[in-house]
C-alpha cells in the first residue's frame, strides 16, 4: 500500500499526500518482516522536526515533511512513516512527557532510540540513554541546529574560522557533556544535524545509520501482527473500494451500515414440545429469568400457551424466543402444527421432551427437516432423574446415569430414523450444568454470522466460557467502531489532540456494560439467581466504566489512553488503506482503538469476578 507521511497525532501541512519516491540505493522494505520502531526523544523546541526530514531525507518544502515548529503532543508518541521504506517507522517524542508517560513508557517498544539535543546532552538524556542500552537498544545521540552554531563561529571568526575544526569541536563537546552526566561508555560518534538541509552535515550519515540498524533488526524482528487477524482481507480490500468510490463519506457510510447490520441482526427461536415439558420454563432459563421474574414466560403444570408467543432475551429485542403451543394432542399433525404456527418466521426448532422421545416428536423433526430448517432435540429435566436415582440403595455415578438417558434418547431416535439428529440433556434449573455448553457451542456453529453475533451476546454470562466469547467477538469489531466514530467527528474535543464522535462511543460502551452483565437489571437478576446480596456482587465491579458511563467519563477516557503502543499503530499503519487519511484530520484512530479495547478487557475482567463471586459457595 502506499505510505503515508503526515503525522498521526499533530495537523500535518496543507496539500495531498505525495506517494514515494524510492531512493535508488535503498531497497523498500517490506512490512512482512518485521517493522523497526525509531523513538526520537528529545526537549520541545530542540529541533526534532528537522531531524526527522534529515533521516528521511526530505527538504523542508516536500510535502511529505513534518512540519517545522509545529507543537509535539506532549503525551504520546507521534508517528513518522518513512517515504522509502514502509517498515521503518519514527516517532516523535517530547522529553517532558505527560504524567505517567515518560519516554521511558516507550523504550520497550521502540527498537532503536535517538537522542536528540540544540545543545550539550544534560542528565535526562544521559539516563534515558544509559537505560535504553541496559534493554539492549540501539542508541544513536544527535546534535541538531549544528548549521546554526557553524553560522554564528564564522560570524564571530572571521577569517580565523576552520570548519572541520569547528564540527570536531562541537562533536567532543556533546561527548563530554555526556560522560559528565554519568553515561558510562561515551558514544563512538555523535551526529550533527542541520535545521534547514537535511542532506548536509551529518543528514546522510545517520540516514545510512538507520538503514543498516533496519537491515539488522529486519534479520530478527517477526511481523508485529499477532492478534490483530480480526481485520479480513475482504475488509481491508472493501474500505479500499470505498474510498476510491467516494472517499471518506463512502467509508463511513459502508462501515456504519456492516455495523448496522450486525447490531440489529433478528434471530427467532421457536421453543416446542409435549404439554407439560417445561417449555415455558425452558424459555424463562434460556433468557436468564426465573418464573417469577417481571417479563418471564407464564409456567403452570397444564399447557400455558394456547399460541405462539414471543419473549425477547432482557436488553436484545431483537432475539426472540417463541414459546409454541404444545404438540401432545391425540390429533396431532405436524403439517398443520407448523403452518398454525408460522414456520418461515423461525430461524430453528428446539423439540423439548422431559422423559422420552414419543412419536409426536419425531413426526415433528421430519416436518421441520423436510422444509430446509435445523431441529434440536432437548432432553429436559435431567436434573429429576438423577435425584430419583440419589434415592436408590445403591445410586450409581451421575455420569452413569446422564450416559444411560443419552444412550436410550440416541437409540429410540435412531429406530425412527433420526440417528443423526443432535440431542443435550439439560435443566432449566441449573442451566450451565450437563450438555450446556455443548448446546451452546452447536448453535454457535450453526448459525449464520450476522445470527451468531445476536446468539452470543443476549447469553446470560453463565459461564466464564460464555463471556470469554464475548470479549473475542466485541473486540473483531473494535476496530470499526473506532473508524466511525474518527471520521464522523465534526470538532476537536476541548482537551484532545484529536477529534471524534462521543456520543458514538458513548453508546457502544454502554452496550458493552450491558453485553457483559455490568448494568443495574443484568446485576440485580444474577444476585437474585445467586441468593446473594446485590452489593456483594458490585462490588467486584472494579473499572470505572463498569460502575457508571457519562460523556465526561468517556472524554477522560480517551485523555488517558496512550495510542495503544507502537505495535498495534505500527499494524494499522500497515492494514487500513486509509490510515494517512485519518492523520491528515488531525483524527487520533488508533487512541479510539485503544480506550474500546482496554475498556473490553476491563469490563470483560469485571464480568468474570462477578459471575465467579455468583458461584461462590457459602460454605
Amino acid at each position: 500500500m502506499e505510505a503515508v507521511a503526515e503525522p498521526t497525532q499533530m495537523n500535518p501541512p496543507p496539500g495531498p499526500t505525495v506517494p514515494p519516491q524510492l531512493s535508488p540505493d535503498v531497497s523498500p522494505g517490506s512490512p512482512d518482516r518485521g517493522d523497526v520502531s525509531v523513538v526520537i526523544v528529545g526537549a520541545l523546541g530542540c529541533g526534532k522536526s528537522a531531524l526527522l526530514n534529515a533521516v528521511r531525507g526530505l527538504a523542508e518544502g516536500d510535502a511529505r515533511a513534518a512540519p517545522l515548529g509545529a507543537p509535539a503532543n506532549p503525551d504520546r508518541p507521534v508517528l513518522y512513516p518513512d517515504p522509502a521504506r514502509p517498515n521503518l517507522l519514527l516517532w516523535e517524542l517530547p522529553l517532558e512527557a505527560g504524567e505517567g508517560e515518560g519516554p521511558a513508557r516507550w523504550l520497550a517498544e521502540g527498537d532503536v532510540v535517538l537522542v536528540a539535543t540544540d545543545g550539550l546532552f544534560g542528565a535526562s538524556h544521559a539516563s534515558l540513554a544509559q537505560e535504553a542500552r541496559a534493554a539492549r537498544k540501539t542508541v544513536h545521540f544527535v546534535r541538531t541546529k549544528a548549521d546554526l552554531d557553524l553560522h554564528t563561529l564564522r560570524r564571530l571568526l572571521g577569517g580565523r574560522y576552520d570548519r572541520a575544526l569547528a564540527l570536531d569541536a562541537l562533536r567532543v563537546a556533546c561527548t563530554e557533556s555526556l560522560v559528565a552526566n554519568g553515561l558510562r561508555e561515551p558514544p563512538p560518534s555523535i551526529f550533527l544535524v542541520s535545521s534547514h538541509e537535511p542532506h548536509q552535515l551529518d543528514g546522510p550519515l545517520l540516514r545510512q545509520a538507520l538503514v543498516g540498524d533496519v537491515r539488522e533488526y529486519e534479520r530478527v524482528l517477526p511481523p508485529a501482527l499477532s492478534g490483530f487477524e480480526m481485520i479480513s482481507e475482504r475488509e481491508v480490500a472493501e474500505i479500499q473500494e470505498a474510498y476510491e468510490l467516494g472517499g471518506l463519506s463512502e467509508v463511513v457510510t459502508r462501515i456504519q451500515c456492516s455495523l448496522e447490520t450486525l447490531w440489529n441482526a433478528r434471530l427467532d427461536m421457536a421453543v416446542t414440545g409435549e404439554s407439560g415439558a417445561g417449555k415455558s420454563t425452558f424459555v424463562n432459563a434460556l433468557r436468564g429469568l426465573g418464573d417469577e421474574d417481571e417479563g418471564a414466560a407464564q409456567t403452570g403444570v397444564i399447557e400455558t400457551t394456547a399460541e405462539p408467543t414471543p419473549y425477547p432475551y432482557p436488553g436484545y429485542p431483537n432475539v426472540m424466543l417463541w414459546d409454541l403451543p404444545g404438540i401432545g394432542t391425540p390429533n396431532f399433525r405436524a403439517e398443520r402444527y407448523l403452518e398454525a404456527v408460522d414456520f418461515p418466521r423461525y430461524d430453528f426448532f428446539i423439540i423439548l421432551a422431559s422423559e422420552r422421545f414419543k412419536e409426536n416428536h419425531v413426526r415433528l423433526a421430519r416436518a421441520i427437516a423436510e422444509q430446509g430448517k435445523r431441529f434440536y432435540f432437548v432432553r429436559a429435566k435431567v436434573d429429576n432423574d438423577l435425584e430419583a436415582m440419589r434415592r436408590r440403595k445403591n445410586p450409581p455415578e451421575e455420569e452413569e446415569v446422564l450416559e444411560e438417558i443419552r444412550r436410550d434418547c440416541r437409540e429410540r431416535l435412531g429406530q425412527a430414523g433420526l440417528g443423526d439428529a443432535k440431542v443435550f440433556l439439560l435443566s432449566s434449573f441449573e442451566m450451565e450444568k450437563y450438555d450446556f455448553q455443548a448446546f451452546e457451542d452447536t448453535l454457535e456453529q450453526e448459525l449464520p454470522g450476522h445470527k451468531r453475533h445476536a446468539f452470543l451476546l443476549s447469553l446470560p454470562n453463565l459461564s466464564q466460557a460464555v463471556i470469554e466469547k464475548k470479549r473475542q467477538l466485541l473486540h473483531q469489531e473494535v476496530w470499526k467502531v473506532a473508524l466511525v466514530s474518527s471520521l464522523v467527528a465534526a470538532v476537536p474535543l476541548p482537551g484532545l489532540a484529536f477529534t471524534c464522535d462521543v456520543s458514538i462511543l458513548l453508546r457502544k460502551l454502554d452496550a458493552y456494560r450491558h453485553d457483559f452483565g455490568l448494568d443495574a437489571a443484568s446485576l440485580a437478576r444474577l444476585a437474585e439467581r445467586a441468593g446473594k446480596p446485590l452489593e456483594v456482587l458490585r462490588a467486584e465491579v472494579r473499572s470505572e466504566l463498569g460502575r457508571s458511563i457519562n460523556k465526561e467519563m468517556v472524554i477522560g477516557l480517551l485523555g488517558k489512553a496512550t495510542g495503544g503502543g507502537l505495535v498495534v499503530v505500527n499494524f494499522f499503519f500497515h492494514r487500513i488503506p486509509i490510515y494517512g487519511a485519518l492523520a491528515s484530520g488531525g483524527i487520533s484512530f488508533h487512541t479510539t482503538y485503544s480506550m474500546l479495547s482496554q475498556c473490553l478487557e476491563e469490563l470483560a475482567a469485571d464480568s468474570q469476578r462477578v459471575l465467579v463471586k455468583a458461584l461462590e459457595s457459602e460454605v
